[in-house]
């Protein structure tokens, strides 16, 4: 009887103001009481939401009339979404939600293709349950749309200042040990991977791009839980053996996640150096294998609901690789300009290395009314990692008698990293408003102990060691309104950072301190020229601080004649992006301009008077880029899409050559990924895909890199009644991820030529155990009235 009545008053509730209402039930037609219901605009942000009443019923008001979405979900319910426009209610929607007990096998087959999402900010690449969920992370995020992979480094529109977060927490690794850390995490854990591009002022201003990696939870009541074993061979053999586990009730979410992996990881590598003064070509060959049997990454977490307007979460995840370990024998010849050996030296590299990185979090969510909510969260980051070497050189000089080097290096270093951060969001009528603070403070220590044999005995060596202390603290204030207006929508924002730094160098004696204040304004706009058409606006000030090892000046030897070395005063890069977007029934076009004041960047300098090749971590001048992102998802037939990404721009690159001259590098870029799917059978859940992504050549700094492509091919099959899986993939199939990284200007003329064994068989093995079905036990909440039946 009340149901009926709020069909009856509907109109009556429309007449006072624009809404939208309505009623939540199963396929029963048994009212849910306490589902989600979330109104979303045109784009597909967020508005407002609201829980039904015991009736089931909902009733929400719109800013104005315009193309809206409605987001029904309940527990153990599939999520529904409805599009509508405000000047076509005219009586209460019905939202059906479907049992997952009945859906749940279709939920968890893996083959669909995955979904990309533009928003007003970011694009969003959704790859739950896809093919791509049978590859690591690292795998997976290399074919995420705009993002290119060079060897362990990650750019985005030709950029490599890039922050990586999960579940929107940093991640404290940089280069080899992100991708060692996200090889070792299964891809059925990643729900979807963000590309924030211009990111608004909550976010912190460091990096020009912010990827944010979404992992996965349950949302069925009850316990359940999968394991995975992974085998991969390319030129070596590597494993990969995972469980996780999931329980959820009423007010309780608990998941665990333990995965082993084991292997030998190849790279081959040639390199050239051409030394002018005495017009000699120096070429060696490196073959890298390590081999790492004990690679231990973990995930554990817990979210407690005690009633609807609180939100207690935290957990522990972290990565332990106690021993890598590998011996390189490199050979070099030295040829005179006629090609005629003159001399040569056989480098003899023994290491080994150690990681161990822990993250532990808390947050706490509160609403405190209908429109105003409360978020503080805090984190801790302890990375620990240790890299020692005992390098043998044997040099067989011309007109020198024969003789052998020796030195031993041992790397120590730590991080630790304390951040916490409180955000209060809300609504004023039709002004949405964010705003709070963050705090953190950086600790990190790097100890180098070196010992050579110049003296005739190996002996340590304290002008080549040394010891790097580093402390910096960061203080943020932030805040932002939006607006929505008809089919005009703004949002700004305003951020303000003050940061302090201390650095300290034992080997060379230096102290560095700085202190500064920057600003970053942010500020999008968009305007809807039909239901299904929309353009936008978007402005965004960004920093990106270097990575603290990049601050440490002791040079780190590769061999007798190479080393890296950081830059204790490197500055921070100022980074402006412009983005003008288009969108109309499911196509993407984003065009984009950024320019870089002091990027910084590692480069190659040779040394042509002591035959030394540098790799030296420093500042160029300037940069920026502009260009243009397409994208666009086709549905050919029931059983056969294809998603399409491609990039097009123009990219500069101002740095200080080593004869004092500036030097202008600039290129013209394109890349892409295109993939396509095809259902072979919807009973067995039987998919086929087939991938490629390209990349012509590209810039950084001084050194020109070429173009790659990679081709790919998975299938994936289920069995036992959906819970077995079974996937195979080939990557990499001609074998054309080789890069060659080039610097060449003035008096300087070197090369190296990088393949990273990408070309590899994978089979992956999944089972799915526990209760698969379970029903949900939360049932409508009952009246006062029934109670008391």
């Amino acid at each position: 009887m009340k149901s009926s009545l709020f069909f009856l008053a509907f109109p009556l509730a429309l007449s006072a103001q624009t809404k939208i209402g309505g009623q939540v039930q199963d396929t029963n037609k048994i009212v849910l009481a306490g589902a989600t219901v979330m109104l979303l605009d045109s784009n597909y942000q967020a508005i407002r939401e609201v829980k039904t009443d015991h009736l089931g019923t909902f009733m929400l008001s719109l800013d104005h009339s315009g193309s809206y979405y409605l987001r029904s979900t309940y527990l153990n319910f599939r999520p529904q979404e409805h599009f509508f426009r405000s000047d076509t209610i005219a009586r209460p929607l019905i939202l059906e939600l479907i049992p997952e007990s009945k859906v749940l096998e279709e939920a968890q087959v893996v083959g669909r293709a995955p979904r990309l999402i533009r928003k007003l900010d970011r694009l969003e690449f959704n790859v739950q349950h896809s093919n791509l969920s049978a590859l690591n992370s690292w795998d997976i995020l290399k074919r995420t749309p705009l993002v290119m992979a060079n060897g362990s480094d990650l750019m985005v529109r030709g950029s490599k200042n890039i922050v990586v977060m999960i579940n929107e927490r940093k991640v404290m690794l940089t280069g080899e040990e992100l991708k060692t850390y996200l090889e070792n995490t299964s891809g059925s854990d990643v729900q979807s991977i963000e590309v924030i591009t211009n990111p608004p002022a909550k976010y912190e201003a460091e990096g020009s791009t912010i990827i944010n990696i979404k992992l996965s939870k349950s949302n069925l009541f009850g316990y359940r839980g999968s394991a995975v074993a992974l085998a991969e061979k390319s030129s070596t053999w590597k494993q990969l053996f995972g469980l996780t586990q999931y329980y959820r009730n009423e007010k309780i979410n608990v998941r665990g996640t333990y995965n082993f992996g084991r292997g030998t990881y190849a790279r081959y590598e040639t390199n050239y150096v051409y030394y002018p003064n005495e017009q000699t070509s120096w070429e060696g060959v490196m073959d890298r294998f390590d081999t790492n049997n004990s690679q231990n990454s973990y995930v554990l977490s817990m979210e407690y609901t005690p009633d609807s307007t609180w939100t207690v979460s935290g957990g522990l995840n972290g990565y332990y690789g106690p021993k890598t370990y590998g011996t390189y024998v490199v050979p070099t010849v030295i040829y005179d300009s006629n090609r005629i050996q003159q001399s040569s030296y056989l480098t003899t590299n023994d290491h080994e290395s150690s990681s161990e990185t822990k993250n532990m979090y808390l947050q706490v969510i509160k609403k405190l009314n209908a429109s105003w909510s409360i978020n503080w969260s805090s984190y801790f980051t302890d990375h620990h990692s240790t890299n020692n070497q005992d390098v043998l050189t044997a040099l067989r000089f011309k007109d020198q008698q024969p003789r052998d080097t020796r030195f031993i290096s041992n790397n120590g270093n730590k991080n630790r990293l304390f951040s916490s951060q409180v955000d209060f969001s809300g609504k004023v009528k039709q002004l949405g408003m964010e705003f709070g603070g963050k705090f953190s403070d950086v600790t990190t220590t790097n100890s180098l102990v070196f010992t050579d044999d110049e003296s005739g005995k190996l002996e340590y060596r304290p002008d080549k060691s040394s010891e790097f202390d580093y402390k910096e603290r960061n203080v943020a204030l932030y805040g932002s309104l939006d607006y929505t207006w008809k089919k005009w929508s703004w949002k700004a924002g305003l951020r303000g950072e003050y940061t302090n730094l201390k650095g300290i160098v034992s080997e060379p004696e230096d102290i560095n301190k700085q202190d500064y204040f920057v600003l970053f304004p942010t500020f999008y706009m968009q305007y809807a020229l039909t239901e299904n058409q929309q353009l936008g606006f978007s402005y965004g000030k960004r920093i990106s601080r270097p990575s603290y090892s990049w601050l440490n000046p002791a040079k780190s030897y590769y061999n007798r004649f190479s080393y890296f070395q950081g830059d204790p005063r490197l500055r921070a890069t100022i980074v402006h992006n412009l983005n003008l977007t288009w969108t109309k029934n499911n196509w993407n076009i984003d065009l984009f301009y950024r320019f870089e004041k002091w990027p910084n960047m590692e480069i190659a300098l040779q040394d042509n008077v002591n035959h030394q090749l540098i790799y030296h971590y420093t500042n160029i001048k300037k940069g920026q880029g502009a260009g243009i992102d397409l994208g666009k998802s086709f549905q050919f037939t029931e059983r056969w899409g294809m998603n399409l990404q491609l990039e097009g721009m123009y990219n500069e690159n101002y740095f200080m050559g080593t004869d004092d001259v500036l030097h202008k590098n600039d290129v013209y870029i394109g890349n892409g990924n295109i993939s396509s799917s095809y259902v072979l059978s919807k009973e067995t859940g039987w998919n086929l895909e087939l991938g490629n992504t390209f990349t012509s050549p590209t810039i950084q700094g001084p050194f020109k890199i070429t173009g790659y492509s990679s081709t790919y091919v998975m299938t994936n099959r289920k069995f036992f009644k959906n819970k077995f899986e079974v996937n195979l993939s080939f990557m990499d199939i001609f074998k054309t991820e080789k890069m060659t990284i080039s610097s060449k200007y003035a008096d300087q003329n070197n090369f190296y030529k990088d393949y990273r064994d990408t070309r590899k068989v994978n089979l992956t093995l999944r089972y799915h155990f526990g209760n698969q079905k379970v029903k949900s036990n939360n049932q409508p909440a009952k009246t006062e009235e029934q109670n008391r039946l």
